[in-house]
């Protein structure tokens, strides 16, 4: 069986602009991706470690099973996703530092790869193992796809280390606040172009309402893709989807 695949499941407490909230709603990047990948493909996993305070059978709502989830005593990853009127996106982890980064990074770094993924998507913190992993992957067979998690609190080594990592990837696609942490504030053709030397082929910059910009390195191509018509009502999540769905349709 080929598999399409990502990692990480964390709970979202989302509030609203209008004060409205949605509480402890299954999401993370990884699990916002394969949903995105879901539209397109059957054979879709999600691999994540979780806590005993987890519902598996939330999955079966997006058409997962529970095959890819670890479940060791350690909490979920748990997080406000606070949502302001002009756009702005605040995450606030409610877990301890040592809990997310190990259900997030560590317990699911250490297992070993499915032979069955063909195509994965990566969120890249730039965490030590992080390199390593994607050099795994990688020599795995595996076609990857990949978005960076970067904050304002980004250091320069774990920034170097998203930079080494993109050598390994087709597909790379920061948001626009991402891409002026990667290559500084220019143009934004030349920021694509040069993220594409380090190694993507295509370099998809996701711009929110007004859609997204890809680039083809190879062809030194540009296409700006609107965003579909649709009633928005929550955009958690919305440009993880947009990876998964990019990687597989």
């Amino acid at each position: 069986m080929t598999l399409f695949a990502s990692w990480g499941i964390i709970l979202d407490d989302v509030i609203f602009p209008d004060g409205r909230s949605a509480m402890g709603r299954p999401g993370g990047g990884g699990l916002y991706a394969v949903s995105g990948m879901r539209l397109w493909q059957e054979n879709v996993v999600i691999y994540a470690a979780v806590g005993p305070d987890f519902d598996a059978s939330s999955l079966r709502e997006i058409g997962l099973d529970g095959r890819g989830l670890i479940v060791n005593e350690r909490p979920t990853p748990r997080a406000w996703q606070l949502f302001e009127k002009d756009g702005t996106r605040t995450q606030i982890p409610r877990v301890t530092r040592g809990d997310w980064n190990a259900q997030l990074v560590d317990v699911v770094q250490a297992e070993p790869v499915d032979p069955d993924i063909r195509w994965a998507h990566f969120l890249g913190r730039g965490s030590e193992s992080e390199l390593a992993r994607v050099r795994q992957l990688h020599e795995a067979g595996i076609l990857l796809s990949a978005e960076p998690i970067v904050g304002e609190d980004i250091t320069a080594a774990e920034l170097g280390i998203i930079q080494q990592c993109l050598a390994y990837f087709t597909i790379f696609s920061p948001g626009e606040s991402e891409l002026r942490h990667l290559v500084g504030d220019r143009p934004i053709q030349d920021q694509l172009r040069e993220l594409a030397h380090f190694g993507p082929r295509f370099i998809n910059l996701r711009q929110g309402a007004k859609g997204s910009l890809v680039y083809d390195g190879e062809a030194d191509q540009f296409w700006q893709v609107p965003a579909a018509p649709a009633q928005v009502v929550d955009v958690t999540g919305a440009g993880n989807a947009y990876c998964g769905g990019f990687l597989t349709g």
